[in-house]
């Protein structure tokens, strides 16, 4: 009796057609187109044809026992297929975890930069205001310094002035000598007054000298000064010029900035959306898992049914033995009460094994829909892992990205933390030379006071020469006749001591006009000093600054390692879970192909026992005539 089609159970692929086989034609009622000459030959041949039929559901029994083995493999292959990817979803989301909190890091740090920056930019706008006027109150003071030059030159023309007053006065102590000795005795008195009178000259002369000397002396120092603020002004300028350029490259990165802090947002978002796929990963493979424990719990029970199948076949075979021999006997009566027996055996047995092909075709069933479920959950895994692979590829652009422009600012605050080093030492440098200056000012005021003291013996010798011209006046009128050419003497001595006394003391008044100017330039290149000072100290805390800006933006790209190197373990263990999803689809769908073949063996199982019932029951109903007709 065929029951199986051998051909049935292809464990290396699927049938095309996923209905069953229909049943072959059975060779028991085949047998009985043969029609027998009596009953005993019937029941033999029928018995000969059971035992074949058993032997043919013995083998398809077995080839239904390796489909079964082949879908519990499948079974066990899908569920450690998702049991793996299950670990691999969580490394995911871990990985995504870690790549969002780094990005939110690196948010907060782009913040926090970009606030640095703008107080940066902010301050050394304010400092090169502040050093821009410094310049120009600087460059404004050398107006003064002018002033004070054509002073001095009018000092050292006071000079000369008193000078020849002084040479003029000594000669005509000369002449009042020269006519003291031509008057005798009566002109010894006026001598002596003439010689101490070109004595008061001549060193009233030599200080002439000394202011003239002096005077050209503060020209050139403050002409000196006039130059020295000149440059000192142009260098802080200079230095001014370089600030604004660094305020303006600040302004300029915060573009970078912006596009970094919107990368780390686009990582955010991307992490976002991985953890929601990942979630619906997480689904699918769970749903696998299940599905492929359904599977296995089914192909446990189908193969607990084809055990029970072969024990029935088994006694099923050994009692068609028996009845074989029986056959061969069917002349006494307790061969064919034996022969009744024997059928009745079967039957019971036949019965258990068309039960078992009922459990397998339940069991192949919920296999079917666990394959069906086992789809549909890798088709859903594989859509949220090609999720996951954009999300993992946009947050590695986002993060090469920003590592590119991060070293772009690295290497633009090191550029500015130098030209802001080079502005502290140009501004420095000012200072300085600014000090120097004040130095040089203080000699120069020195240099006015000698010119005042030296004036000031100048009004006292013209005192003393008037003074003594006042007493040639007398001696004048002592001398009578004698003395009337020292009177016109005395008269030009007095003009000309007084004449030199005024531009002592306009020498003394120029000298402290002098004065005052230095005061005001001191005063005011001391503010400018000071004020430049501040400007370094503060300059060198933007510099300080600019080091802790360094130091973030290198946190900022430890964090874009952090999520480049997350990124690529993601996109890997992406693939690997496609790979997973992959081999799972492969084992639902031979896990769909054995059960739609192990279904149609069942079927034809099923139809076969049917045969076997009804060959037992012709056997039986032999029986039962045999017995009737001995009776």
């Amino acid at each position: 009796m065929a029951l199986v089609k051998k051909t049935v159970l292809n464990t290396r692929g699927a049938r095309s057609n996923a209905e069953p086989a229909a049943p072959p034609s059975s060779p028991i009622r085949k047998s009985r187109a043969r029609k027998p000459v009596n009953a005993v030959d019937r029941i033999e041949q029928a018995t000969h044809e059971l035992a074949s039929g058993l032997a043919e559901a013995a083998a398809a029994a077995a080839e239904l026992q390796r489909a079964v083995d082949q879908i519990s493999a499948g079974a066990e292959e899908a569920a450690g297929a998702a049991q793996e990817t299950l670990g691999q979803i969580g490394n995911l989301r871990t990985g995504f975890r870690e790549a969002s909190d780094r990005a939110q890091a690196s948010q907060r740090q782009t913040e926090a930069l970009q606030a640095s920056f703008d107080d940066t930019a902010g301050e050394i706008d304010a400092s090169v205001a502040a050093i821009s006027l410094n310049a120009r109150r600087q460059l404004a003071s050398t107006a003064i310094a002018g002033k004070l030059e054509l002073a001095a030159s009018r000092i050292a023309g006071v000079g000369e002035t008193v000078g020849d007053l002084s040479e003029q006065t000594s000669m005509l102590a000369l002449n009042a000598s020269i006519e003291a000795a031509r008057a005798g005795s009566g002109g010894k008195g006026f001598a002596i007054i003439a010689d101490e009178v070109r004595e008061l000259a001549e060193t009233a002369e030599k200080n002439a000298s000394g202011i003239q000397e002096m005077a050209s002396t503060i020209v050139e120092d403050i002409r000196l000064v006039t130059a020295r603020i000149e440059g000192a002004s142009r260098l802080a300028e200079t230095e001014a010029a370089s600030g604004a350029g660094i305020v303006a490259s600040l302004q300029e990165a915060r573009g970078d900035l912006s596009d970094i802090m919107a990368g780390a947002q686009d990582i955010a978002a991307a992490t976002r959306e991985a953890d929601a796929a990942a979630t619906e990963a997480e689904k699918g493979s769970e749903q696998i898992a299940s599905a492929a424990e359904e599977q296995s719990a089914a192909a446990a029970e189908a193969q607990q049914a084809i055990a029970q199948q072969a024990i029935s076949l088994d006694q099923s075979q050994q009692t068609a033995e028996s009845l074989g021999e029986l056959a061969t006997r069917l002349g006494s009566a307790d061969a064919i009460d034996s022969v009744a027996a024997a059928a009745e055996e079967l039957s019971a047995t036949i019965q258990e094994l068309s039960g078992a092909s009922g459990q397998i075709q339940v069991a192949i069933e919920q296999i079917s829909r666990g394959a069906q479920i086992q789809s549909a959950a890798t088709l859903q895994a594989s859509a949220a892992m090609a999720q996951i692979e954009k999300s993992a590829g946009l947050v590695q652009e986002r993060a090469r990205t920003a590592s590119q422009r991060v070293d772009a600012l690295t290497a633009l605050v090191e550029q500015n933390r130098t030209g802001i080093a080079g502005l502290v030492k140009g501004v420095g440098s000012a200072v300085e030379e600014t000090r120097a200056i004040l130095v040089r000012l203080d000699a120069i005021g020195d240099t006015a006071r000698g010119i005042e003291k030296i004036s000031d013996a100048l009004t006292l010798i013209a005192l003393q020469i008037n003074m003594l011209a006042i007493s040639g006046a007398v001696e004048v009128t002592r001398a009578g006749d004698a003395g009337a050419g020292f009177a016109t003497v005395t008269a030009d001595i007095r003009n000309l001591a007084r004449t030199a006394a005024a531009n002592a003391q306009d020498a003394k008044d120029v000298v402290r006009s002098i004065q005052d100017q230095l005061a005001v330039v001191r005063r005011d290149l001391d503010l400018i000093a000071s004020a430049s000072e501040t400007e370094t100290m503060r300059n060198q805390a933007i510099a300080d600054r600019f080091g802790a800006m360094v130091a973030l933006l290198a946190d900022t790209q430890g964090a874009n390692a952090v999520i480049l190197q997350t990124s690529d373990g993601v996109l890997r263990a992406a693939s690997e879970v496609k790979s997973a999803c992959e081999q799972v689809a492969k084992a639902a769908d031979m896990a769909s192909a054995a059960a739609r073949e192990a279904g149609s063996a069942a079927y034809q199982q099923a139809q076969g026992a049917e045969d076997l019932a009804a060959a037992i029951e012709d056997i039986a109903s032999l029986a039962s005539s045999l017995a009737s007709t001995q009776s």
